[in-house]
This record gives structure tokens, C-alpha cells and sequence, in this order.
């Protein structure tokens, strides 16, 4: 199999990290391919990445890099700075109450940020 795949935008590397790059690959002036298939539940690029047809979902094993950026580095950033709580979706799964509660946590949270940027004009 091959180590890329296309879809005429992109090209996803299958190496390690993965690579998520404009058409051609970085620094590269060629357009590369695109690669399709008949297979409607997706395909694998080695055993590291996972693209599903139906629903349509990217599972990757290891780091997702874009434009030079570790994705999952990215967010968990956008989280701390954010002050999003982490959440236990297995035990919300086993304790709906979590799950309830976490949601009321974050109507409230949102109404409270609402009020003080109205009250203070920023």
C-alpha cells in the first residue's frame, strides 16, 4: 500500500508522526494522486491511520501533524487556555449524572462569561 493518500487537496502521509500536507507534500511542486476506492468502509494506510466511509471519521495512531503543528498539542493548548474541564466519557457513559452535570457546567460557565463581557464592554 501506498504511503500517501490524496483526496486533491491534501495528501495524508503515513509516517511517523503523520503528515498532513498540501497536494504534492511540503516543498514539493508535483500534484501527487488521488486515491479511491470501491471499499465502502473506508480504507487503511498501514496500521497507523484508519479512513472510515460510513461515518465518515480519520483514526490516527500517533500524532497528526498540519502545517507543521502537532494537532493534539494544539488543542490540549486551546483547552488549558480555554479552562475546559477534561471530561470522562466512559463514566459518563456508566454515571449520566456526569454527563448532565458537565453540560450544566458549561451552559452556566457560558452565561456568566456572557454577563461580565456585557457588564465590563470586552
Amino acid at each position: 500500500m501506498s504511503n500517501t493518500s490524496n483526496n486533491g487537496n491534501y495528501k495524508i502521509f503515513n509516517t511517523n508522526p503523520i503528515l498532513v500536507a498540501a497536494n504534492g507534500g511540503p516543498g514539493s511542486g508535483g500534484t501527487g494522486y488521488t486515491y479511491t476506492t470501491t471499499n465502502a468502509s473506508g480504507y487503511a494506510l498501514g496500521e497507523h491511520v484508519k479512513i472510515n466511509n460510513n461515518p465518515a471519521s480519520l483514526e490516527v495512531k500517533g500524532s497528526l501533524v498540519l502545517n507543521g503543528r502537532d494537532l493534539e498539542e494544539r488543542l490540549q493548548t486551546i483547552e488549558r487556555v480555554l479552562m475546559i474541564p477534561e471530561r470522562d466519557i466512559e463514566l459518563e457513559k456508566e454515571f449520566p449524572k456526569l454527563k448532565k452535570a458537565y453540560d450544566d457546567y458549561i451552559k452556566q460557565l457560558e452565561k456568566y462569561r456572557t454577563w461580565k463581557r456585557l457588564n465590563n464592554g470586552s
